[in-house]
């Protein structure tokens, strides 16, 4: 119980946010719906369809990387790190009061994007899909940001890295466009990239393809980069008294 009180205060204290900046949440929604509507002028249905599942992954990974990246270097700017550190709290306590407390502005990405598939008859399996798939991207994208901040030796504004890769990981690959339209070997090669990959394995079920080549190296490509960004951030990552 004790520790399940120490999650609701650390929650309570990254959720200040949710009083002072409330406008962020209304820009976290009209994101995904202008991208809809871009997309629905371009492509149709169709093209709304399978870029509403990819959406949810991407702003997951979104979240993780900058939101729970960046709320960790900013209280390393302020020195409140330290003092998370040093108190009774535990790293698991930490991280998911974090997590809980910011977690309204990743869902102001998704929910609206939820209500229009489900009002429109979109196929449910896709979105339990990118529902699936968005914790590990999230945890990915939180690992390779975590990894980076806790390796700078001074503390600086991380968005000044985070929100370059973010876009860089988010547009430049093809996340929001098939791959079909890259050359061998490029085609294969850019499924090294973490956001290529979940995008991948969405658009592979969406056309009734659930086992393939493509298929496979994706999930060997997420699952090599959930460990590697682990291992790489568990051994920065100072607790307590160690």
């Amino acid at each position: 119980m004790k520790s399940l009180w120490r999650v609701l205060g650390v929650a309570g204290f990254y959720s200040v946010w949710i009083r002072r900046q409330w406008t962020w949440i209304i820009q976290g929604a009209l994101l995904p719906l202008g991208l809809v509507l871009l997309v629905y002028g371009w492509g149709g249905v169709e093209g709304v369809k399978l870029t509403i599942p990819v959406y949810i992954v991407a702003s997951m990974w979104g979240f993780g990387l900058t939101i729970i990246g960046q709320s960790v270097g900013y209280d390393r700017v302020t020195r409140e790190w330290e003092r998370m550190v040093a108190s009774q709290l535990t790293v698991g306590e930490y991280f998911a009061g974090m997590i809980l407390g910011t977690l309204p502005l990743g869902l102001a990405d998704i929910a609206p994007l939820v209500a229009i598939a489900i009002l429109w008859g979109f196929d449910v399996k896709l979105l339990l899909l990118a529902v699936g798939l968005s914790p590990l991207a999230m945890a990915i994208g939180a690992f390779l940001s975590l990894a980076i901040v806790l390796r700078i030796k001074h503390p600086m504004n991380i968005s000044a890295i985070t929100n370059p890769l973010h876009l860089l990981t988010i547009f430049l690959p093809p996340v929001f466009y098939p791959s079909t339209v890259l050359p061998e070997p490029i085609r294969t090669a850019v499924l090294a990239i973490p956001t290529s990959s979940f995008a991948e394995i969405i658009r592979a079920f969406s056309a009734g393809v659930y086992m393939g080549e493509r298929v496979y190296l994706a999930g060997i490509s997420i699952l090599a980069w959930l460990i590697l960004t682990a291992i790489t951030t568990k051994r920065a990552l100072k607790w307590g008294l160690e």
